[in-house]
């Protein structure tokens, strides 16, 4: 009796995970992204800034979580985006680090490291369970853009939040990325937010309002 009950759990269990299977095997898309590569330096930044980018990104962000697991889970606000001054790339650079769990890997030993690793790759099995605060998104800080990685984004799945980064991208450059990102937020199940990292005096405004401004 004992052995056709555990059967039929593992059969219920393997139903249950089978949806989930595919989740395990999404990696980080380099075609598309490119990774954060630099450390923050000792000065912590603007504190009050990083409070109001974490709720920025939150905000429509969904939980991720579902009743089902062949479920998508549900994300009122796929894509946003912001700006930010130059003169607080430091503090960008500081969020940015500390939402993709870097600073998980810094304080834990190499051992402790793997196992944290592991968790969140299999951390899309857990379907029933919210979203975390700590819960570590996909990063990507980008200083160029050409056709091939416009083309990847426009395919990219994200396979957890993500932020991504525009730093040093011109005007043009920035409004096809949002071209190419709008079309990957419509299929995504993953919240996508984009900070663009502004050199001038034009931080706060979209490129459409910039072309605006300066038609005007």
């Amino acid at each position: 009796m004992l052995s056709e009950a555990g059967v039929a759990l593992a059969l219920l269990a393997g139903i249950a995970l089978a949806p989930r299977l595919p989740h395990l095997r999404r990696r980080y898309d380099t075609a598309a992204l490119q990774a954060l590569t630099r450390r923050p330096d000792a000065n912590p930044g603007d504190e009050r800034l990083k409070l109001e980018l974490a709720a920025w990104a939150r905000t429509g962000a969904g939980n991720g979580a579902t009743l089902l697991p062949w479920q998508r889970p549900r994300v009122p606000l796929p894509l946003a985006i912001r700006s930010v001054e130059g003169r607080h790339e430091n503090t960008l650079v500081h969020f940015a680090y500390r939402l993709a769990g870097y600073h998980q890997l810094d304080e834990r030993s190499r051992l402790g490291g793997l196992i944290y690793r592991i968790g969140v790759q299999l951390r899309p099995l857990l379907w029933f369970a919210p979203r975390r605060p700590g819960t570590p998104w996909d990063d990507c800080w980008l200083t160029a853009v050409d056709a091939p990685r416009l083309l990847a984004l426009a395919r990219w799945r994200p396979r957890r939040p993500t932020l991504i980064v525009l730093d040093r991208l011109q005007p043009a450059e920035v409004s096809r990325v949002m071209e190419a990102l709008t079309h990957a937020a419509s299929l995504a199940d993953q919240p996508i937010r984009v900070v663009v990292l502004s050199r001038d005096n034009q931080a706060g405004k979209t490129p459409s309002q910039r072309k605006a401004q300066r038609k005007g």
